[in-house]
C-alpha cells in the first residue's frame, strides 16, 4: 500500500535512538522508504555524539533505555539543538509517564507496540510543526530587524526635528509625517488616518480658539500621537480581537513611551508631541490612561485629538470592521459625552462637522461636491 501523507520535507534527516537493534532496523526501513534519511543510536551517548556531528530534523527517541533514560536526552537536546523536533517512544501507556515528556516539548508520544502508519503520521506532524515554528521564528528575527531599523530611523528623525528651527516648515511637516508612518508601519491604512486625524484636530482646535500657530503646530504634531506604537510586539499590535489583561497593558504603554521618545527637546513641536502622545487617551471622567487625568487637566490638545482620533477610526473602514456612517459615529460620540470625552469641544466638533459638507464627505471616498 502506498503512502498518501503529505510530507513537509521528504529528505528530513532523522536520529533513530532505541536500544533495541530490530526496532532500530524497522523504523529505518520505513522511513527511508518514505524518503527521510536515517541514523541510528543505540543508546544516549551515541545520540549526543551524532548531533554533536551534524545537524537532524526530528529524533524518535525510546524512554527506556540503559544508563541514561530517553527523557534525560530529551532534555539536554531541547537545551542544545532547540530546533530539533523529538518524538517519544515507550512501552508504557499512562498518562503520568507522557507527563515528562510534554514538559520538555517532545513533539509526540508514541506507544509501543506502534504501527507503522502511526509512526509515518506522527513523523510528517512532528516535522510539519517544525517546520511552522522555524518559519514563525524566521519572521521574529526579520521583524526584529525591522524594528530596529524603524526604530534607528525613528531616532535620526527625532534629532533632526530637535536640532532645526522651532519655526514650522514644509521640511519639518515632512519629516514628521515620515516619523509617524515609521512608527506604525505595520499598518497600511496609517497615512490617510493621520492626514485626516490632524485636519481634523487642527479644525477643532480652531474652533476652540486657540491661537493660530498653536493650531498650526498641533495639525503637525498630533500626527506623532502614536508614535509609541513601534515598541509593542506585532503579537500584540496585529491581533485581531480583543486583547487579554496583559495585552491590553502592552498596548497601553505605547502613551508612556511616545511621550518618553518625544519629551525633553527645546523644539515647541516636539513638546506639544509629547503631550499628546502622552494625553490622547485619558478619558475626561478620569477612566482613561496612562495616568487617569480628569477633566481640565488633560491639555487640551489631549482632549482635541481624542475627539478626532476616535471619529476617524469609527468612519474608516479596516479588514476587522466596516465604516460607520456619519449618523453611528456621532451616536458613539455622543453617547462618550461628558465620561470619554469633553462635552463642550465635542458640541463644537459635531456642530463644525455638521456645518461643513467636505468635512462630512471626507470619508466617503469621492470628491465633495462644490
Amino acid at each position: 500500500m502506498t503512502n498518501t501523507l503529505a510530507k513537509p520535507d521528504a529528505g528530513a534527516r532523522i536520529l533513530i535512538v532505541d536500544d533495541e537493534l530490530p526496532i532500530r532496523r524497522v523504523l529505518s526501513r520505513l522511513l527511508e522508504k518514505e524518503s527521510y534519511r536515517c541514523a541510528t543510536a543505540a543508546n544516549a551517548s551515541e545520540a549526543r555524539e551524532l548531533l554533536a556531528a551534524e545537524a537532524f530534523d526530528l529524533m524518535l527517541c525510546d524512554v527506556t533505555m540503559p544508563g541514561e533514560s530517553g527523557f534525560s536526552l530529551l532534555a539536554s537536546a531541547g537545551r542544545e539543538h532547540p530546533d530539533l523536533a523529538v518524538i517519544m517512544v515507550t512501552a508504557i501507556d499512562s498518562p503520568e509517564a507522557a507527563l515528562p515528556a510534554a514538559q520538555h516539548g517532545a513533539y509526540g508520544y508514541i506507544i509501543k507496540p506502534f504501527e507503522l502508519n502511526s509512526i509515518l503520521i506522527n513523523v510528517a506532524t512532528a516535522l510539519s510543526r517544525r517546520a511552522e515554528r522555524l518559519a514563525e521564528k524566521s519572521h521574529s528575527t526579520q521583524l526584529a530587524g525591522e524594528i530596529a531599523h524603524q526604530r534607528a530611523e525613528l531616532k535620526d528623525a527625532l534629532k533632526r526635528l530637535a536640532a532645526g528651527d522651532h519655526a514650522l516648515s514644509m521640511s519639518q511637516e515632512e519629516t514628521v509625517f515620515r516619523l509617524a508612518i515609521a512608527s506604525e508601519w505595520r499598518d497600511h491604512d496609517t497615512g490617510d488616518h493621520l492626514k485626516r486625524m490632524s485636519d481634523l484636530s487642527a479644525r477643532l482646535a480652531a474652533c476652540a480658539g486657540l491661537p493660530p500657530c498653536r493650531v498650526e503646530q498641533l495639525r503637525i504634531a498630533s500626527q506623532m500621537h502614536d508614535v509609541g506604537k513601534i515598541a509593542i510586539p506585532d503579537a500584540v499590535l496585529l491581533k485581531e480581537g480583543p486583547h487579554n489583561d496583559e495585552e491590553r497593558l502592552i498596548m497601553q504603554s505605547h502613551c508612556e513611551i511616545g511621550y518618553q521618545m518625544l519629551q525633553g527637546s527645546d523644539s515647541p513641536l516636539l513638546q506639544l508631541a509629547a503631550i499628546v502622545a502622552r494625553t490622547h487617551h485619558e478619558r475626561f471622567d478620569g477612566t482613561g490612561y496612562p495616568h487617569r487625568l480628569v477633566g481640565q487637566t488633560i491639555p487640551i490638545e489631549g482632549r482635541i485629538v481624542a475627539i478626532a482620533d476616535v471619529y476617524d477610526a469609527l468612519r474608516s473602514k479596516r479588514p476587522y470592521k466596516r465604516a460607520f456612517s456619519l449618523e453611528e459615529a456621532f451616536g458613539i460620540l455622543t453617547d462618550g459625552r461628558g465620561n470619554h470625552f469633553d462635552p463642550e469641544l465635542l458640541d463644537l466638533f459635531i456642530k463644525e462637522i455638521e456645518g461643513d459638507k467636505e468635512l462630512r464627505d471626507m470619508h466617503e471616498g469621492g470628491d465633495p461636491e462644490d
